[in-house]
């Protein structure tokens, strides 16, 4: 295993970016498409590109655990797991619409230690390690800029996001409820762009200012939420409490920002456990 911090995160972008190859040469062309269930897609990529990050792992990580979206849990001998999205945005990518992504992260028993998200359409590649800050990479521009600290933003000059579970239950209901909360406190705008590892990264690159969604995976936020935080974004559960991962019910947002969604979702109340089913559309 590479010794720095640093080093290991070089090792996890050169086996995401050809993943990202891999997604990018087959977008429209995509083979077999099934239903897990309720509206939730999977297609051929998502088990192909998830077994060739998987083997990369194994080779230069081989004690750490892994849990991952298509093949579960993999027990380890050390303190450390990843966690993998092979294709965050599954639904997107089966019907050609380009806002996709691969979200790979690495915690230990109290902190996330590294965060990458690859956006290949969009050439954007988001990286960060713990206390490292957070950068923007664009492979095909050749350009690599540091994320700067996000400043404080209001409702009134935010663009915020959010996404919706594939169980079409009460939970969408009040989510919708939500939308309409946000948009009559005069937000800019709410987006649902159908990738939890990206609306988090936009956050932290201050090109959405805040994000909430309701039942989450831990794959679906692990590397967002570090990109997102080393960023200078706050990123907790719904009643504004921070932890090493957030993989149900998430805001993340600007400073300042943060705490006027986390009132104004608490005033429309938190969601039973019938309304929060594990499982989201995006």
């Amino acid at each position: 295993m590479a010794a720095s911090l640093q080093e290991q995160l070089e090792v996890v972008k050169e086996l995401v970016l050809p993943a990202g190859e891999v997604l990018l040469d087959n977008l429209g062309h995509v083979g077999r498409v099934d239903i897990k269930r309720a509206t939730e897609l999977v297609t051929d990529l998502d088990g192909r590109v998830e077994d060739q990050l998987l083997s990369g792992l194994q080779r230069y990580f081989p004690g750490d655990a892994v849990l991952a979206e298509e093949s579960g849990d993999r027990a380890g001998t050390s303190q450390r797991t990843w966690y993998i999205d092979p294709l965050d945005g599954t639904t997107n990518y089966a019907h050609g619409h380009p806002f996709f992504s691969i979200s790979v992260a690495c915690a230990d028993a109290d902190h996330l230690l590294l965060g990458v998200v690859y956006a290949p359409y969009l050439d954007e590649l988001y990286v960060a390690s713990r206390g490292g800050g957070a950068e923007l990479i664009r492979p095909a521009h050749g350009s690599i800029a540091k994320l700067s600290p996000r400043a404080e933003v209001t409702v009134e000059r935010a663009l915020l996001a959010t996404g919706f579970p594939y169980v079409r239950d009460e939970l969408v209901d009040r989510n919708t409820g939500l939308v309409g909360d946000f948009l009559k406190a005069r937000c800019h705008g709410v987006r649902r762009g159908g990738s939890a590892a990206v609306d988090l990264v936009h956050v932290a690159a201050g090109k959405l200012d805040g994000y909430w969604e309701f039942s989450l995976r831990p794959w679906d936020t692990a590397a967002g939420t570090l990109v997102a935080r080393e960023a200078g974004a706050l990123v907790t559960d719904m009643e504004g409490q921070a932890a090493r991962i957030h993989y149900q019910n998430i805001v993340a947002a600007a400073p300042g920002l943060h705490q006027e969604m986390i009132a104004v979702i608490g005033c429309s109340g938190e969601p039973t456990a019938e309304q929060n089913p594990k499982g989201t559309g995006s």
